[in-house]
């Protein structure tokens, strides 16, 4: 580039030459300043040549994006891995055995508390009801029958005592079998919907075999564990965002409804739990993550982090953009980092006032510049 102008200034200086040569003719003086005239314009053109190509200048100041800084609130969270939760999550077991002669719904069905669910087979234990009802008929005449001669003065308290005995334990039986015959119905624990099915009409069942699962997702709740680190920055009432991946990054915003009061000496953590009312969207064992707040502060100075730079002491620093004399340059300013979260960070100049809400500072470009140097901002 250099040679280049050199080699214009050197086509000047030659014209210049040339027309500073007297003509071997004589020559009046009109066409003497006519010539001078146009080796002026000549002159002009050249000048303006040199000054696009002289770039030594533009090459002193480099190129920079630069950001305003903020004064506006700052928090701070942290991400923990939670997972849904509900209480009526429930696996339906008969508590009588027989075959099923009846089951009332399918899959996906809601239902509500009380509601029969299956019917199993009571015949035989019907049955069973009517042999022992006739047993006590008999056993409650033999009681009235040594009652009566216990109180004439015949009986034998023995045979009083053996009649009385069966009467009761027969009595015992028929209220037992009643109520296993009333369990011949399963019924709902709870509102809910039927979720799985897992028997079909005229299988047997039997008391612990799971015959449906009913779950009711309309109240659920999020568990998570926390460092205990941060146990007293995490209290009942905590900010949170919820995250949930597999419902395309869904996020829903609450607050902690309970904090454990036990620290798992196997991982140092202990639990937190968010409350979801009127749910229509999660199910239970979802992956959530949770994130907390665990740092605020209202009318923070917050930069970009990526203009915070750091110099071999470990302090850090940013450049600010000033204007001079010569042009647009920058200012070293050293600074504290608060806290950064994602790609903001508050901070704090470390000379009061060095940097506030009306500055601009380097974000790229900022590795490699220095104080001296002159910036164009993209």
């Amino acid at each position: 580039m250099i040679t280049k102008t050199k080699f214009i200034i050197a086509g000047i200086s030659s014209v210049l030459l040339v027309g500073c040569v007297p003509e071997a003719s004589d020559s009046n003086l009109d066409e003497m300043i006519s010539e001078r005239d146009s080796l002026k314009i000549v002159l002009a053109d050249l000048n303006v040549q040199i000054a696009l190509l002289d770039t030594a200048k533009a090459e002193n100041t480099l190129v920079v994006t630069a950001e305003n800084v903020q004064i506006k609130d700052f928090v701070h969270k942290i991400e923990v891995q939670g997972a849904v939760e509900t209480d009526k999550n429930a696996l339906i077991n008969a508590e009588a055995s027989g075959t099923i002669r009846q089951v009332h719904v399918k899959e996906g069905q809601k239902v509500s508390q009380g509601q029969a669910l299956v019917t199993i087979d009571a015949a035989i234990l019907s049955s069973q009801i009517q042999e022992i009802e006739t047993q006590l008929e008999l056993a409650v005449f033999m009681f009235e029958k040594q009652k009566k001669l216990m109180e004439e003065g015949v009986g034998t308290e023995i045979e009083f005592e053996q009649a009385r005995a069966n009467k009761n334990r027969l009595e015992s039986s028929i209220k037992t079998m009643n109520s296993q015959q009333g369990k011949t119905v399963v019924r709902a624990p709870f509102s809910g919907t039927i979720d799985e099915v897992m028997v079909s009409l005229g299988e047997m069942a039997a008391p612990g075999v799971p015959l449906m699962r009913l779950v009711d997702n309309k109240d659920v709740k999020i568990t998570a564990s926390i460092s205990e680190n941060l146990l007293g920055k995490i209290k009942v009432g905590t900010p949170v965002d919820l995250n949930f991946p597999s419902l395309n990054d869904t996020i829903i915003q609450s607050t902690i409804s309970s904090r454990g009061n036990f620290i798992d000496p196997t991982n140092r953590t202990f639990r937190i739990r968010i409350d979801v009312k009127k749910n229509t969207l999660l199910l239970p064992n979802l992956l959530a993550k949770v994130n907390l707040t665990d740092f605020s502060r209202k009318d923070a100075l917050v930069i970009n982090a990526e203009s915070i730079l750091q110099d071999t002491q470990n302090q850090f620093y940013v450049y600010k953009i000033v204007e001079t004399e010569a042009g647009t340059g920058v200012e070293k300013v050293f600074v504290n980092v608060v806290k950064k979260y994602k790609s903001e960070a508050c901070v704090e100049p470390v000379n009061a006032g060095a940097l506030t809400g009306n500055d601009s500072v380097v974000v790229k470009g900022a590795k490699g510049i220095t104080e001296s140097d002159l910036v164009t901002i993209q």
